[in-house]
């Protein structure tokens, strides 16, 4: 609904960016409901691309991470080896900061510390 209230103000080259998870791609015993959303933001992230070429779409999987999220899903789980969220501070800038005319359409994987600025 955000996209659709806003779409007339974003000029050519805006950056969409959307958080997915591999919850999204493969199915996980007990996570219905955040594998169902995250499937959907896919698909709609793909239609996005496809319907409006001047915007720059993307959408990115973290991968795994030392959050109260991922804790929460796995109570009895030691996730204390799980990188922060900070870590990924250089890839989202890299992203954001891309020519605009770079290619639209992108999913991104990065899996725990191992956020390698795509070249």
């Amino acid at each position: 609904m955000l996209l659709q209230a806003l779409q007339r103000q974003l000029k050519a080259g805006a950056r969409v960016i959307n958080i997915t998870s591999d919850a999204g791609v493969e199915p996980y015993e007990g996570w219905g409901g955040y594998g169902s959303s995250k499937a959907a933001l896919e698909q709609l992230s793909h239609i996005l691309a496809a319907e409006n070429t001047t915007w720059r779409v993307y959408w990115v999987d973290p991968g795994d991470m030392r959050t109260q999220m991922h804790q929460e899903a796995f109570p009895d789980e030691d996730i204390s080896d799980r990188p922060l969220p900070e870590v990924t501070l250089p890839f989202w800038a890299w992203l954001i900061h891309q020519d605009p005319r770079t290619v639209s359409g992108i999913r991104y994987e990065a899996q725990g510390a191992l956020w390698e600025i795509p070249a």
